[in-house]
């Protein structure tokens, strides 16, 4: 706690006029579901007119201050004393760096989330700040849920998991997303987005024989998506299906794998979804996960 006060003490002291060490924050989206993945991108631009070599001392050379909510509470870093190889950043360059801050920070309650990048400069001693951007967490509207058993074969064998479908609106479009959760623990096991959806129009979500989720959507003229998602929350692959006489459909046959039926399969590779939330983005006030 007293290096986190330290921190924030000489955050708030550092003057414009000593950015020697321009820091940019990039954030594409303002609106996140809780648990989906916050991408952020930092950008550093070496102004000091030598090499500098970032390295941690009274606090990580590379952190965020966050604030939760109108009272801007300020959010500790999951784990406060999390160690960073040293960076060097030479005269006149300029270094990016993309990191999920979810795993970093615990932004997971609702409501605006305000963010700076933080670059400390050891040979300085001075904290750099990037502007204050803002986010927006929210739960997003539910369409459909069910548990489901993890079967014998995979790890977590025996525990229910709660597969969510929601949406929410985008600049442009509405998104459907699929999060899978552990009730017992509030372990999240995975929190994917499945791409956007077409106004009017409904998903067709069913089981296989291992509880794995097929999801077929509408994602534009006569073209569908098509998601797998296992009880664990491990994404299994996306394909793209042509559909140009009828709406297609998941049917079960005989041993209750899933087939579709009034759709072709495009010849592509599948697509590449990102790695779920760790063990540690679960709510507060709930036991470790197991």
């Amino acid at each position: 706690m007293r290096r986190i006060l330290l921190a924030i003490a000489l955050l708030l002291a550092v003057s414009a006029a000593h950015a020697q060490i321009n820091v940019g924050l990039e954030i594409k989206r303002r609106t996140f579901l809780r648990y989906e993945p916050v991408l952020v991108t930092v950008t550093m631009e070496n102004l000091t007119g030598r090499d500098i070599i970032l390295s941690d001392g009274e606090a990580p050379w590379f952190s965020f201050l966050v604030m939760h909510g109108e009272e801007k509470t300020i959010l500790p870093p999951r784990n406060p004393d999390y160690k960073l190889e040293p960076l060097e950043l030479k005269i006149g360059e300029t270094l990016k760096r993309t990191v999920n801050l979810v795993d970093l920070y615990p932004i997971t309650e609702y409501g605006l989330h305000r963010i700076r990048a933080t670059i400390y400069a050891k040979p300085l001693n001075q904290f750099f700040t990037s502007r204050t951007a803002g986010v927006d967490i929210s739960e997003g509207r539910t369409l459909w849920k069910q548990t489901v058993g993890v079967p014998e074969t995979m790890p977590n064998a025996g525990d229910n998991h709660e597969f969510s479908l929601l949406s929410t609106q985008g600049a442009q479009h509405q998104y459907l997303y699929c999060r899978v959760t552990d009730p017992g623990s509030g372990r999240v096991m995975g929190m994917y987005k499945l791409g956007h959806m077409i106004d009017g129009t409904m998903f067709d979500a069913k089981f296989d024989a291992t509880n794995t989720l097929h999801v077929l959507h509408l994602v534009g003229p006569k073209t569908y998506s098509l998601t797998q998602i296992s009880p664990n929350g491990e994404v299994h692959g996306q394909w793209t299906y042509d559909a140009p006489k009828y709406k297609p459909m998941l049917r079960r046959d005989g041993t209750g794998n899933l087939d579709i039926v009034g759709a072709t399969k495009r010849v592509e590779a599948a697509k590449n979804l990102p790695p779920p939330p760790k063990a540690s983005d679960r709510p507060p006030g709930l036991p470790p996960a197991r």
